[in-house]
Order: C-alpha cells, then sequence, then structure tokens
C-alpha cells in the first residue's frame, strides 16, 4: 500500500502494475464477451483502489461502473470514426478528444474536483484529450 488517502490506503504503483497483469495473465486467448466486461469491472475496481484509496464507497464505485459502461458504448462509435478517418481527416482525433471530455464530465458527477484529479489528474481534469494534440480542448 502506498499513500493514505481520503478513502483510506492506496495501492502503490507497483502493485497495482502487478495486479492487472495477473488480472490479464488468467485470460483466455479469446475471452468471450461476459469475461471481457468482468475483466473491465476489475480494471476499474484496480484504478480506484490505486487512485482513490481501497475504502472508495462501495456505491460510489458502482456508479463509476455506470458512468464507464456508458463511455464503453460511446468508444465502440470511435471503431466507425477510424472506418471514415481517410474520407475526413481529423475526425478520429476529434472524436476521441469529445470521448475524453465525456470521460471527465460523466465521472465528474460522481467524483468531487479533488477525487477527479488523483484519478485522471490534474491536466486531464482541466483539459481532457489525447497528450499533444492541437485540437485538444476545442
Amino acid at each position: 500500500m502506498a499513500v493514505q488517502a481520503p478513502h483510506g490506503p492506496t495501492l502503490d504503483f507497483e502493485e497495482y502494475q502487478r495486479r492487472l497483469v495477473a488480472l490479464h495473465s488468467a485470460q483466455p486467448p479469446v475471452p468471450s464477451r461476459a469475461q471481457r466486461k468482468a475483466t473491465r469491472r476489475a480494471e476499474l475496481e484496480l484504478a480506484i483502489d490505486h487512485r482513490l484509496g481501497v475504502d472508495f464507497p462501495k456505491e460510489r464505485r458502482e456508479a463509476l461502473w455506470a458512468v464507464a459502461e456508458r463511455v464503453e458504448r460511446r468508444r465502440l462509435g470511435l471503431v466507425l470514426l477510424y472506418v471514415v478517418r481517410r474520407i475526413v481527416p481529423g475526425l478520429l482525433p476529434r472524436g476521441a478528444n469529445s470521448l475524453a471530455r465525456f470521460l471527465v464530465k460523466d465521472y465528474g458527477t460522481v467524483l468531487t474536483r479533488e477525487e477527479l484529479v488523483a484519478f485522471f489528474g490534474e491536466e486531464e481534469v482541466r483539459n481532457p484529450g489525447l497528450p499533444g494534440d492541437e485540437s485538444r480542448g476545442r
């Protein structure tokens, strides 16, 4: 365990990474839809434990999972943008930046400003998007 956060101790980076590797190593070569969903949920739980604290309230974890599911559905739309991107240059980065803004805004319905910064970092909260993208924040 690392730092004591408002929601209890956090997983240090090495423990967080070790648990992520173990999670993915346990996956079959071609996971089912249910297995992929369970893995996404476990990844979120680990991220919460690492960034917000192991005692982060269960009901707020559930609320973050609901947000993550909404974001996942929206993320699938980026696959379509990938196909169309050759027709309209710059569409994929704008779509990814829009998704990043949506993610931070939706997580902000569950997390306080301080928790958002702990989860995403100050720069991502202030200006969500792809790193180094000049269209970021538009």
